[in-house]
């Protein structure tokens, strides 16, 4: 198990900025996606707990959306590249 992770870290690490140049705008272009994450962060906010994990953050959009919408969102990435593009990117989560 820890080889495949170490690969997959790896894979990921080696094309942080492509991957994150090609979903930049993946929310704004898909209507039905950008949605159902703002129908996600309604339930949520309707429990009162903000506190928003987003898991295989990668370069943090989803975070950042998460965060826009009230939640106080946080990532996770098994990448360090992506958490490092994610901080320079999104400061201020």
């Amino acid at each position: 198990m820890a080889e495949h992770q170490d690969e997959t870290r790896a894979a990921y690490d080696g094309v942080v900025e492509l991957y994150a140049s090609m979903f930049a705008d993946r929310l704004e272009t898909q209507p039905f996606a950008r949605t159902m994450v703002g129908t996600f962060a309604e339930l949520v906010r309707g429990t009162g707990n903000l506190r928003t994990a987003d898991a295989g953050c990668g370069p943090g959009h989803l975070t950042a959306l998460l965060n826009e919408l009230g939640l106080d969102a946080f990532g996770l990435d098994l990448s360090p590249g992506m958490i490092d593009h994610a901080r320079r990117a999104h400061p201020a989560l």
